[in-house]
């Protein structure tokens, strides 16, 4: 999708220019994991019109596969716009994503063979939220995965101006027992499944209700905790100066999945702590820094404030 932004301090109705940037949870993903050196598929439905080339050709140069995106001529790419606030102002996000392609997929439309080739097929709640179409292209993806020996990650991700917090509730226990890792921050496990407490103790419930081997707890500046089985891991957040917060969720669940796949959860959270920590320091919503450049970022903790 595209996303249309104000410039800070500006409202949408008075805004007489707009920042575009490609953005998605599922293609922001794929588009961290391709700039940090994972090869990385993005499936989706596009229009074959400008927008939905523009949004081919800017995961493309990020060195995503496009090769699996069904093309139709008609639908639209979804929009979004942002008007961001500063305390006490929270940033507003305006959804205009009826009629998209995407919205009208229905599961037959895909090569789940194709798809499916991947070590890790992840999805995201948001895809469900889109249309019932949509949901049910979540729920084969996730049978298809299953049946070609792909590991499934899903992103709860709840929207709540796409749907209400029961709807995504019902839909997230319906799947999630096909799912091998599970991706959650602390507000959507008290919204869709009444989970309060400390961390330690929210991960453990929401572990014990939807029984995903690996379930990944997201606290916001407070960092992140995995458990699978009975080992928990868990790592502080970092301290950031925040441009633009949009897609750091994405970013870390990207970085969090590339340490999930070489073997190592705890890893993982230190990996995607940071990525989101970078994300956050940069304009739209794809991470754009290379694996180098997040390992140097590493190794000087805090470092110089000028490199030169």
């Amino acid at each position: 999708m595209l996303r249309l932004s104000v410039p800070a301090g500006e409202r949408l109705q008075e805004a007489r220019a707009l920042d575009v940037h490609v953005g998605g949870s599922e293609a922001n993903v794929a588009f961290a994991l391709a700039q940090i050196g994972v090869a990385s598929s993005w499936t989706s439905v596009l229009p074959s019109n400008p927008m939905g080339r523009k949004v081919a050709s800017t995961l493309a140069a990020g060195g995503v596969d496009l090769s699996t995106v069904v093309w139709k001529d008609e639908g639209r790419v979804g929009v979004y716009f942002v008007e961001f606030g500063s305390f006490p102002r929270p940033t507003e996000i305006t959804y205009d994503r009826a009629g998209s392609a995407m919205s009208l997929a229905t599961p037959d439309m895909f090569d789940w063979d194709r798809v499916c080739q991947a070590d890790l097929l992840h999805l995201s709640g948001i895809t469900s939220a889109l249309s019932p179409g949509c949901a049910q292209v979540v729920e084969r993806a996730i049978h298809e995965g299953k049946a070609h020996d792909c590991l499934v990650s899903f992103d709860v991700n709840f929207r709540q101006r796409m749907w209400t917090a029961d709807a995504a509730a019902r839909s997230l226990r319906e799947i999630a027992a096909g799912l091998d890792v599970l991706i959650c921050s602390m507000e959507d496990a008290r919204d869709l499944l009444g989970i309060t407490g400390t961390p330690e103790q929210c991960v453990r419930a929401l572990a014990g209700n939807l029984r995903a081997p690996t379930t990944v707890l997201t606290c916001g500046g407070n960092g992140a905790l995995s458990l699978q089985g009975e080992e928990l891991c868990s790592r502080p957040g970092l301290a950031v100066t925040t441009v633009d917060r949009i897609g750091a969720g994405d970013a870390f669940t990207a970085g969090f999945l590339a340490g999930f796949l070489a073997g190592s959860a705890d890893k993982g959270l230190e990996l995607g702590l940071l990525m989101s920590a970078l994300k956050m320091t940069l304009h739209g919503d794809l991470f754009r820094f290379s694996r180098e450049e997040v390992d140097a970022y590493r190794q000087s903790g805090a470092g110089r404030e000028v490199r030169r």
